[in-house]
């Protein structure tokens, strides 16, 4: 007889392990795992595999146990089956040197799993499991990574393994490319590339979804107080998806953008088809709904855009626009809660993405990734340092507290008192830090090594606490400003 233990597992008199299988809700049967050779019928059919077959490491035969136990508990025995394919094909490609999971690069996972459409999927499948449970050495950062992968006839290594080139967050220097070419009115600018222009401008600021701001109304332009001196602006804009039946929304944005945008409305054309299609953005031609996505490709395509990065002509839509912003504010250490309101996502776990991926935990994985990637992911650290480069000047001096050997690191250019760490604030994205070209940054990063070294030994080694992560986003700033004044900036 089968009966559950002090423990809650099912065994039976002579002490085997047994998993209930609900495949069949109507119909649970019994399961036995009790060693590494597990055998079920279904349907009818015999299915089994043989873990102590297979010449890979005890921690990933260990992990596979694990895994198959958890998952027999809900899905059929045809998963014995395929497991054992999956690891016929994960042995083939296993290295020797290779103790666990942790021995392999992020460009090792993706070669396994992108090697075959269904075995990768199986393998990324165990992978993501020994990750969540601390198994094999699998790491969670990686798992995300993997999750993120199309699995398919068409999938393409390259876009995997690069930082995509035309649908990936754009970088620091290509998002600043766009920004020059959409702050300055050309002389004799079509109607159709000045509404480019903004809508770019509109989405850089606002991070909004295309249709919202097609459909945002031909007076979405707001100002609290017209007369006051220094004049706030914001955008009313609509709501879209699950959320149209609510009220459209103010969206605070510069002042300028809101003088580009009379500037656009004052023109007497875009003011005629303004009142005539009562919205904000128009185009010349008839169409019930304007294709502003298309558009704005084509806007940067005929300015002649080029990537810093790939020094090919940049491709930039709506959804990079927004994907960069959102990349950039969980680099800054925005919360989910921060970037689901911002993109006004139905559901926080919608921003958990761009948290996982791009908060400080996956600096390292950057930085590892690069270097077997060749020096893909290196201008991503800008989104870290949000400030300027300059020579001495008569700012706040800004310097590294360390009481024993103080340095000079910059100068802070904003006026009045700033309620900031003067340091780590600095570097973190203030935009007010002037980093010094001939300071020696160096001696910053080995403060900051010192401090992520002093704070691992506190909180026992990995563990990442709020403090650990803030240390390790200041750090990857400060790497940023030494590559960035290296480089000539």
């Amino acid at each position: 007889m089968i009966e559950l233990d002090d423990v809650g597992d099912f065994r039976d008199e002579h002490g085997r392990l047994y998993i209930q299988c609900r495949a069949d809700s109507l119909n649970p049967f019994f399961i036995d795992v009790t060693t590494s050779k597990i055998e079920a019928m279904w349907r009818s059919q015999p299915f089994s595999v043989d873990l102590d077959v297979y010449k890979l490491p005890v921690t990933i035969i260990s992990a596979v146990k694990d895994y198959l136990k958890f998952k027999l508990k809900s899905v059929s025995p045809r998963i014995l089956a395929t497991t054992g394919t999956a690891l016929s094909f994960l042995q083939k490609r296993w290295d020797d040197s290779w103790a666990d999971f942790s021995y392999l690069s992020l460009g090792d996972l993706f070669s396994i799993t992108l090697a075959s459409t269904r075995k990768g999927g199986d393998f990324r499948a165990l992978y993501k499991f020994s990750a969540q449970n601390g198994l094999a050495g699998a790491d969670e950062v990686y798992a995300l990574e993997l999750e993120t992968i199309r699995i398919g006839k068409n999938a393409s290594k390259k876009i995997i393994l690069e930082w995509h080139e035309t649908r990936g967050a754009l970088t620091s220097s290509e998002i600043e490319v766009v920004r020059r070419a959409m702050v300055v009115e050309p002389p004799d600018e079509q109607i159709s590339d000045a509404t480019s222009r903004l809508f770019a401008w509109i989405a850089f600021e606002t991070l909004k979804r295309p249709i919202q701001l097609i459909e945002m109304l031909s007076d979405a332009l707001w100002s609290p107080d017209p007369t006051a001196i220094d004049q706030q602006f914001f955008l009313r804009i609509p709501k879209a998806k699950k959320q149209r039946d609510q009220v459209s929304e103010l969206w605070p944005i510069t002042e300028q953008l809101a003088l580009a945008i009379k500037n656009y409305s004052a023109i007497p054309l875009v003011r005629e088809l303004q009142e005539k299609r009562k919205t904000l953005l128009v185009t010349v031609r008839e169409l019930r709904r304007p294709r502003l996505g298309p558009r704005l490709r084509l806007w940067s395509l005929k300015l002649g855009l080029v990537s810093p990065r790939t020094e090919k002509l940049l491709v930039l839509t709506p959804y990079r626009i927004r994907h960069s912003g959102a990349t950039q504010m969980a680099a800054q250490g925005a919360s989910r809660d921060e970037i689901q309101y911002v993109l006004e996502h139905n559901s926080v776990t919608s921003a958990d993405w761009y948290i996982d991926c791009l908060a400080s935990e996956f600096c390292p994985l950057l930085e590892q990734a690069n270097k077997k990637l060749g020096g893909l992911f290196s201008e991503l650290n800008g989104i870290f340092f949000n400030g300027q480069f300059g020579f001495r000047g008569s700012g706040t001096p800004i310097l590294i507290p360390v009481v024993q050997h103080p340095a000079l690191v910059g100068e802070c250019s904003k006026k009045g008192t700033c309620g900031q760490h003067p340091f780590f604030s600095c570097y973190n994205g203030c935009r007010y830090f002037i980093a010094w070209r001939d300071a020696d940054h160096q001696k910053s990063l080995s403060f900051l090594e010192a401090e992520l070294a002093r704070w691992d030994s506190a909180e026992g080694g990995k563990e990442r606490s709020k403090i650990h992560k803030d240390l390790e986003r200041v750090y990857q700033a400060v790497k940023d400003v030494v590559i960035r004044i290296k480089n000539g900036e």
